[in-house]
């Protein structure tokens, strides 16, 4: 039997909601959510697709933005808009709750955990009798370092590392 957090429970459970949505398990999907679930941090359909076609694996970007929202909608990942015109995804299946704060000057992405939030909000939904059924919490913010002096570091250093960089997104 699988251990929690074992990309074999995930795919068990993908599998189990495909099936009660009348969908079939191909080899390709099995393949993504073994690849999904091994990754950190937050990722885009693109990155995925270039995942895959960089180890040889033979997928659409049609087949990888339908598995994406096959395995949001699973719950096996959580999708977020950070103000930048992508859609990005994280594990949701085996991680801790988290928040993020999003710099609109460098495109950093911040996740902290604040139990203070978390009661807050209880709080709150106590107040107004809710009971909370999920939520997420993203600040979209400016680079403080950047306001000050100019210059950023983590735009700095994505600069030299010479990763494409998303414009900030000003409203």
């Amino acid at each position: 039997m699988p251990s929690p957090g074992d990309p074999d429970d995930a795919l068990a459970l993908f599998e189990g909601f495909l099936k009660r949505k009348g969908l079939k398990t191909t080899a390709q999907r099995r393949t993504m959510v073994r690849r999904l679930l091994e990754r950190t941090g937050h990722f885009t359909a693109v990155d995925v697709h270039e995942g895959l076609k960089d180890e040889g694996e033979p997928v659409s970007l049609a087949t990888v933005y339908r598995t994406l929202g096959l395995l949001e909608e699973a719950g096996l990942l959580q999708g977020h808009d950070f103000d930048d015109g992508q859609r990005r995804y994280e594990r949701a299946h085996t991680r801790e709750h988290h928040e993020h704060v999003i710099c609109l000057d460098c495109r950093a992405v911040v996740e902290f955990q604040s139990p203070e939030i978390e009661a807050l909000q209880d709080q709150v939904l106590a107040q107004h009798g809710f009971r909370m059924v999920h939520h997420s919490l993203t600040m979209f913010a400016s680079c403080e370092t950047l306001r000050a002096t100019g210059t950023c570091a983590r735009r700095e250093a994505e600069r030299r590392a010479g990763a494409p960089r998303t414009p900030p997104r000003r409203t």
